[in-house]
């Protein structure tokens, strides 16, 4: 009897070990024992208003005119890996492989991601085209001597990075073979030079362990609508003389463009960024708001016509969105494909539709998708008193957008406004007048937005100004913090 008694024990501590192996126990992270056997990245049986919970769907359509449907960011509902079950059978005779808990478990807790680290800050400074001082009439020693006091300057207030004018117009303000100098670093367009004054200055920024990003404005030409100001070996001078016959190049009233719908424009402007990134060692390319010149109907309207006779169904606005977004993806792939490490950056206007509706830039777009942009840098060229367009409600509208992680969002403030009146801000208009602390404060803001990681100052020029020596001296001393 007692040898049946042990052979049914055994059995029993048999049986129960077998239904462990086989997985059939209840699974403690599954409710009310049942396991989910339905593949989580699977679609079927899902409707569309289902499917939006975890995956962010697009409608795309292309610039010839194609729909279709892009799936983005698609979630994983990770399937937690259940604890083994619970065997609260007595284990006099058998000596478990592994430890056995007599008293429930707490459900294991699905472990939580790192954080990705949080990047420096990045405290940028504009060097603009009006900044610089021309190189003409001086020899490579003379020249480092002015970019070397400039560099000083920038990291003693704080800086890190610097946007620099390498391409303000149709221009160069670095030995270039396909753009002539630029009238404000050879004195004339298209003048000469013994030396590089990029060159130059890249080495007195490195010197002072300051970051050079090369800044170009795309599609603007000139800000003159004289095109006897463009010299003979400015690439834009010679389509106009060629006869223009495509409208490459448009004159207006406000100045000479390149036609952003003209892809052969795109490639010449990306030939003028491929010389600059194999050239120069610097850290990235930087793009501001020179988009569409206007929102006239004449300005592309032959190309539009045989977009439209070629079956193309887009209103002429979004065919101009997709021109702008075919033209910063291509910038975007450009540089990457030189090197992923470069940074791409584009500083649009501070008003998010009205740069839509005017410049036809699509800056949701380049926020919420990669591969358009590293960092955007809304010019937020307002201040707290402005009776529109205030600083605070601004900066607040920008990091509302939705964002791909891979895509920084600073805030562009403006040096250039202290001490003067702005005319466009209604009953703000003496606020940069009548305070001295309204950078310092604007920089505090950015500062208690996680949604933002820097900030860049328009523009360098200002750090020496007279009349704003006290707002740049309260801006160092918060930079410096």
């Amino acid at each position: 009897m007692k040898r049946i008694s042990s052979l049914l024990i055994i059995i029993c501590l048999l049986l129960t070990s077998c239904q462990l192996s086989s997985g059939n126990a209840p699974k403690e992270n599954s409710p009310q024992g049942e396991q989910n056997t339905t593949a989580p990245n699977s679609l079927e049986g899902v409707t569309l208003t289902e499917l939006t919970s975890v995956t962010d769907f697009e409608t795309v359509t292309d610039i010839n005119g194609s729909t279709v449907t892009v799936i983005q960011n698609t979630v994983s509902n990770p399937v937690s890996t259940p604890l083994p079950a619970q065997n609260t059978t007595a284990q006099a005779t058998v000596k478990p492989t592994s430890p056995v808990t007599q008293k429930p478990t707490v459900p294991a807790t699905k472990p939580q991601p790192k954080p990705e680290p949080t990047p420096a800050e990045m405290k940028a400074i504009w060097i603009s085209c009006y900044d610089y001082t021309s190189a003409a009439g001086k020899t490579k020693a003379q020249y480092k001597a002015v970019t070397d006091k400039m560099f000083k300057t920038i990291k003693e207030n704080g800086f890190n990075t610097a946007f620099v004018h390498l391409r303000a117009n149709s221009d160069a303000f670095y030995k270039s073979d396909i753009f002539p100098y630029s009238v404000y670093i050879a004195g004339k367009e298209g003048g000469s030079l013994s030396f590089d004054p990029f060159a130059v200055l890249l080495e007195s920024a490195k010197t002072n362990g300051i970051s050079v990003h090369g800044w170009i404005n795309p599609f603007r030409v000139n800000t003159q609508s004289n095109v006897n100001v463009l010299s003979a070996s400015n690439p834009a001078k010679k389509i106009l003389d060629s006869g223009n016959a495509d409208g490459r190049v448009c004159v207006l009233s406000n100045g000479i463009y390149y036609n952003p719908s003209h892809t052969e424009n795109h490639k010449l402007i990306l030939d003028g960024v491929r010389e600059i990134i194999n050239k120069y060692d610097i850290d990235g390319i930087h793009i501001d708001d020179y988009f569409y010149p206007s929102t006239s109907e004449e300005i592309d309207k032959a190309q539009y016509s045989a977009y439209k006779a070629s079956g193309g169904t887009m209103s002429l606005s979004k065919w101009r969105i997709a021109n702008v977004n075919a033209f910063v993806s291509a910038l975007y792939s450009t540089v990457k494909a030189k090197d992923s490490s470069l940074i791409v950056s584009i500083s649009p206007a501070g008003q998010i539709d009205k740069t839509l509706n005017e410049a036809y830039a699509d800056c949701r777009t380049w926020l919420r998708q990669s591969g358009y942009a590293d960092i955007i840098i809304p010019q937020i060229y307002f201040g707290f008193e402005h009776q529109t367009q205030d600083f605070e409600k601004l900066l607040k509208q920008w990091a509302s957008l939705p964002r791909h992680s891979s895509v920084r969002l600073m805030c562009g403030i403006p040096a250039y406004k202290c001490a003067k009146s702005d005319a466009y801000a209604g009953t703000g208009k003496n606020e940069f007048v009548e305070n001295s602390d309204i950078l310092v404060r604007q920089l505090k803001s950015i500062r208690s937005n996680k949604n933002y990681s820097g900030f860049a100052l328009f523009s360098y020029a200002d750090l020496q100004r007279a009349d704003c020596k006290t707002e740049i001296t309260n801006l160092k001393n918060e930079i410096l913090k």
